[in-house]
């Protein structure tokens, strides 16, 4: 595909007229951009500011009521010519543009679905039987051609080919706290003729809402899932083709309102080595198909307190093979952003350790304020509450019960991990020599990721021990730290020996 019709594909325009915020119509032009979306508009009157994350509605010469969500603008200019008329112009730069025969109202609770489609969905909805090829179609011919030939006679030859797709469009469908999430098949054919005939097929995700949600929600939903399939996938998975079904569209028959998004997520990385096998994803949700659903359930009833822990390793996740000591800090951290009902209860104190505890806090406030005094408070407040180390432990734990005898010392692996990350945080070596170790930042990072992900998906309910029972590849982050484990431990047990 040549640079200008990859360009094309990239970017549409709309003519049209838009009205501004003070109440007047002005003529622009709305470029809808991968890498951001820009409004330009001209008018002969002057052009008021408009305030951030402002709404506008335009209508294009073209038919489509355009709806701009959540503007930014630099100013407003003007062009004088000399006997001339004053032109003034505005640049916009909205996040999001709802194209479609209908305004949306962001802050009003409208929306009752959104859909949207992901990178990898066909490998992590890997319905190999929805498709397929007759390998001996002569047998069927017949029943094929039956009624053509009601029309005109039709021959067939020594080879024949037939191509189907068996019909059922839905391959999963889960009630959640959030909405019924279903995948679903999209497939688009021709007719056939002289050219030939095709079946291609793209997949795509909807979230139904048990009731009519504002705009915002309804994105906050689409990002948990699009978290979830991150996760699911091994690497960040770019979203496209986000549509809205508004609860008016519904009444007056009216099709979805075509979304775009300035910066929509984006694929971590194009390398086929980060590309996930059907084979090697942790869940199955055609084979096991139970186990998915109520996996998927659960993760997204616990998003809302996890979300954040989440949201750090989706960031580590989008660095792909680039690790440097940021990311094992970003790793480590994660634990620290889990809530109290995902790490160990806190220790109950002796008497008397808390009464001296309280002692101390009470004769340090007494002190005036200082970086010191705060830091020894935030010290004794944290006392006989879990310390990263032992939220690390508790759930390396939880792998270590599915995962068995697979990843031997994993706790020792673990624990050197987030001894670095102290090094690299407060400055202080401790007892592990750095020097050895840093070379294998990049493996202590990938145990902190996989202990993360791998806990989270095994409190959800995946069988991680099936899952450990098969045989993989290299097409999931799992996968590949389960085959490159053995081979850097010996490597960081010779090194710490040395």
């Amino acid at each position: 595909m040549s640079k200008r019709r990859r360009e094309d594909r990239r970017q549409r325009r709309f003519l049209g007229t838009f009205s501004w915020p003070d109440d007047q119509q002005v003529v622009g032009e709305l470029r809808l951009r991968g890498d951001g979306t820009l409004l330009r508009v001209h008018s002969d009157r002057f052009l008021a500011r408009i305030e951030n994350g402002a709404s506008i509605q335009g209508h294009a010469y073209s038919g489509e009521v355009l709806t701009l969500i959540d503007c930014r603008s630099p100013g407003t200019g003007s062009t004088t010519v000399r006997d001339g008329p004053t032109i003034y112009s505005a640049d916009v730069f909205p996040h999001y543009v709802a194209v479609g025969h209908r305004t949306l109202v962001p802050s009003q609770p409208c929306i009752r679905a959104i859909q949207f489609t992901a990178t990898d969905l066909c490998a992590l909805f890997y319905d190999f039987d929805a498709f397929g090829h007759v390998v001996d179609a002569k047998s069927i011919m017949d029943i094929v051609l039956r009624e053509r030939r009601e029309l005109r006679p039709v021959e067939t030859g020594a080879f024949p080919l037939v191509s189907y797709f068996t019909g059922k469009e839905r391959v999963v469908g889960i009630p959640t706290e959030i909405g019924r999430i279903s995948v679903e098949h999209r497939p688009a054919y021709n007719l056939g003729g002289p050219q030939g005939v095709y079946i291609k097929n793209r997949m795509a995700v909807a979230i139904e809402f048990l009731n009519s949600i504002c705009f915002g929600d309804s994105l906050d939903r689409m990002h948990a899932i699009v978290c979830f399939l991150s996760m699911a996938a091994g690497r960040t998975q770019g979203v496209d083709e986000i549509r809205l079904l508004t609860s008016e569209g519904r009444e007056s028959g009216e099709g979805p309102l075509l979304l775009h998004a300035s910066y929509p997520p984006k694929l971590s990385t194009k390398s086929d080595s980060h590309k996930p096998h059907p084979a090697d994803v942790p869940f199955d949700p055609i084979n096991y198909r139970v186990e998915f659903e109520a996996a998927l359930a659960d993760w997204i009833r616990r998003h809302s307190r996890w979300r954040f822990g989440r949201s750090r390793y989706i960031d580590c996740l989008r660095k792909a093979n680039r690790y440097n000591a940021d990311r094992l800090i970003a790793a480590a951290n994660m634990f620290d952003l889990l809530p109290e009902e995902a790490v160990p209860v806190p220790g109950e104190l002796s008497a008397d350790l808390a009464s001296t505890r309280d002692a101390c806090a009470a004769e340090f406030r007494k002190l005036p304020l200082s970086i010191d005094r705060n830091s020894v408070l935030s010290a004794l407040a944290r006392v006989g509450k879990p310390s990263l180390p032992k939220k690390v432990a508790f759930r390396v734990a939880m792998v270590e019960s599915k995962f068995g005898a697979r990843f031997p010392e994993l706790p020792m692996v673990a624990n050197l991990a987030v001894k670095c990350r102290n090094v690299l945080v407060h400055g202080s070596s401790g007892d592990i020599d750095y020097a050895r170790v840093e070379p294998f930042i990049p493996f202590l990072t990938d145990a902190l990721e996989f202990i993360f992900a791998a806990s989270d998906f095994i409190e959800a309910g995946w069988d991680a021990a099936r899952w450990n029972s098969e045989g993989h590849g290299w097409g999931h982050n799992f996968a590949r730290f389960r085959n490159e484990y053995n081979p850097a431990l010996s490597q960081l047990r010779a090194a710490l020996s040395a």
